[in-house]
């Protein structure tokens, strides 16, 4: 598996991904060129061995209001069919190294409450439940709100010990 930056020739795929994650809640094609447009480097995607891309990950940078650099991950998915493989860890790891390079101090995500797999893998990376959101993904259907301080939390593994990435 390779890690790289977005390219305008991977939205039809990273649309098929994002269809097939998430159905009638995807973001539509212009949403994502408007985050990719914003930071050009906040999108990146993950190519299986036959240079298929089989996931993605896009993240934003922002200064908050108190002076303290904030970002997030607005949306990451992978494939159905390469789920379980470790891709949205790896995805999820280099989408924290990017907001580490631009020194944002704390990092949050949003989350169907019923989504439990991807609340596991938030809190298995340090993101902690920070509070409810009611309605947020339509009536009846909450989010939840969690958060990772990234000058506390430790740094991913050494590149040495990851798979291939090229960013």
């Amino acid at each position: 598996m390779l890690i790289r930056r977005f390219k305008l020739a991977d939205l039809p795929r990273v649309m098929q991904i994002e269809r097939a994650s998430f159905g009638p809640d995807s973001y539509s094609a212009s949403t994502f060129l408007a985050h990719v447009f914003r930071d050009r480097k906040g999108l990146f995607v993950a190519e299986g061995s036959e240079g298929q891309i089989v996931g993605y990950a896009l993240v934003r940078v922002g200064l908050g209001w108190i002076g303290a650099k904030r970002g997030g991950i607005t949306s990451i998915a992978v494939s159905p069919a390469h789920r379980r493989q470790g891709i949205g860890r790896a995805l999820f790891r280099q989408a924290l190294d990017h907001l580490r390079e631009h020194r944002v101090e704390e990092a949050d995500l949003e989350v169907n409450v019923a989504n439990r797999a991807a609340q596991s893998l938030y809190e298995s990376v340090g993101f902690h439940r920070s509070r409810l959101l009611p309605n947020y993904y339509g009536p009846s259907r909450d989010g939840l709100r969690m958060v990772l301080d990234l000058r506390a939390a430790p740094a991913a593994e050494s590149a040495g010990d990851r798979e291939e990435k090229r960013v």
